[in-house]
């Protein structure tokens, strides 16, 4: 964690959590839900594509000026019955699925399956790009396999050189499913990690990061498919070099006191100097609709943590199950990927027609504001946000508002005390709605660099999301 005269990053200062804030008046915390698209962007299509899943990864090809998926397949009743498969699109909306010619599936090669032969869950892939030092490890895949036994199940890695074609690492698993205590032999087999892997690269630390699913006992009541008092919670482990993983620990467990609340994981990421997590709840115990069959439900929540390793839960449902009877994400909506479009977030969750184990699995699109999950939110009266002191790593500032108000903003020292020439009086009055606001004074005095100091919003019906040096 940075110490508290740096907590201000160059880009992307975000008021998900507390951390920025020092003090606050008149404002409210808002979880901003994404705007769904009403059909999904992956779907049940042939025969080979039956259940397209929300383990996926979506890149953007710059010279190709394209954007890439890999994502889980199931196809219940065929061969194979899980696999990978790969998709392209022009504008992240609407999906290509190219014949690669890799497996046969239904009796033709004619797919958009990987050669990728193992039957898996979970899915992080890294693209190094064309100049890493082994192009055939260009592209790296983590995976769990669950087609073995408890000694060698577990978290496993494989590598390709063009994405399509991928071999398995030696070594596998990096971390196994489970493992015996050596100090309480008497237990037999203890969990490590369980089968949903998701991951992402960390700049902060020059490490990568995967967020994972690990199961626990000592919860009350009803079980979910292991025994009497198993949940499952959340954990996460860290690697240098992709191949060297160091043992999950847990990081979030349900509540036990909130019926048979259980995690399916959650994707990790990193925004400025934010670990942001996308937490996918499950609820077995409860249905889709009042009266009807106990299915499942589940839904999308925020994680944050300033550290990487001390992580806090926001209960508040961000991507939520579609309440109308018979849609297609009607009993889940789970996060999948997401990456920024210009200054939108387009963020791809699946989605669960009947319930956890039932029905219908496709990936559907949702869009957002860039940056916009959560906001510090004005009424009609002014509002103030006051930030920790801290020194500046830049002399121009903008602002990420919607603002149908006003805002301004001052700069005050450790003291208190307004900086000459940056008061509110001196702000030009920002006004509109923009991810990018500039912000500038009368005096055309320049942010200083050499002090500690604090930023000040006073805001009228305004939705402030974050701030940007440049």
């Amino acid at each position: 964690m940075a110490d508290q005269y740096t907590r201000f990053c160059k880009s992307t200062n975000l008021f998900i959590d507390d951390w920025l804030i020092e003090a606050s008046e008149g404002l409210d915390s808002i979880t901003h839900q994404p705007e769904k698209y009403p059909e999904p962007v992956l779907r049940k299509e042939e025969d080979w594509h039956l259940q397209p899943q929300w383990f996926m990864e979506v890149k953007h090809d710059p010279e190709k000026d394209i954007f890439r998926t890999w994502y889980n397949l199931k196809n219940p009743g065929h061969t194979p019955s899980i696999c990978y498969a790969y998709a392209e699109s022009r504008d992240g909306v609407h999906w290509y699925r190219p014949g690669l010619g890799l497996v046969e599936a239904c009796g033709s090669k004619n797919n958009n399956i990987l050669d990728a032969p193992f039957r898996n869950f979970g899915l992080f892939l890294v693209d190094q790009g064309e100049k890493c030092e082994d192009p055939r490890r260009r592209y790296m895949m983590a995976y769990f396999d669950q087609r073995q036994s408890p000694e060698k199940n577990g978290m496993c890695i494989a590598f390709s050189r063009d994405g399509f074609t991928f071999k398995n690492h030696e070594g596998n698993p990096v971390i196994p499913q489970s493992r015996r205590s050596a100090d309480h032999p008497e237990q037999g087999h203890i969990n490590i990690i369980s089968d949903i892997i998701d991951g992402c690269k960390d700049p902060l630390k020059d490490e990568y990061l995967v967020g994972c699913k690990i199961e626990k006992s000592g919860f009350p009541g009803k079980p979910h498919f292991h025994a009497e008092g198993w949940r499952r919670c959340v954990g996460m482990t860290t690697s240098s070099d992709f191949i060297n993983w160091t043992d999950p620990v847990l990081i979030v467990q349900p509540d036990p006191n909130n019926g048979i609340e259980e995690f399916y994981g959650f994707k990790p990421t990193v925004r400025g100097n934010l670990y942001l997590g996308f937490l996918r709840v499950l609820r077995d115990d409860l249905s889709a609709d009042p009266g009807g069959p106990v299915e499942g439900i589940g839904w999308t929540e925020l994680l944050t943590s300033r550290d990487g390793i001390n992580w806090i839960r926001h209960p508040e449902a961000f991507i939520d199950r579609n309440k109308e009877p018979g849609t297609w994400d009607h009993a889940m909506a789970w996060y999948a990927a997401g990456i920024s479009v210009d200054d939108l977030e387009y963020i791809y969750y699946g989605g669960y027609s009947s319930g956890h184990k039932i029905g219908d699995r496709q990936v559907g699109l949702a869009v957002l504001r860039k940056n916009g999950f959560v906001s510090r939110s004005a009424g009609s009266s002014d509002a103030i946000l006051r930030t920790y002191p801290s020194i500046l790593p830049s002399n121009a500032l903008t602002v990420n508002a919607c603002i149908k108000g006003e805002l301004r903003v001052r700069l005050t020292d450790e003291s208190g005390s307004v900086l000459p020439g940056l008061d509110w009086t001196d702000c030009l009055p920002v006004l509109g709605d923009s991810v990018s606001h500039s912000i500038s004074w009368n005096s055309g005095s320049a942010l200083p660099r050499d002090k500690k100091v604090r930023l000040e919003f006073r805001l009228r019906d305004t939705d402030l999301y974050g701030f940007d040096f440049i």
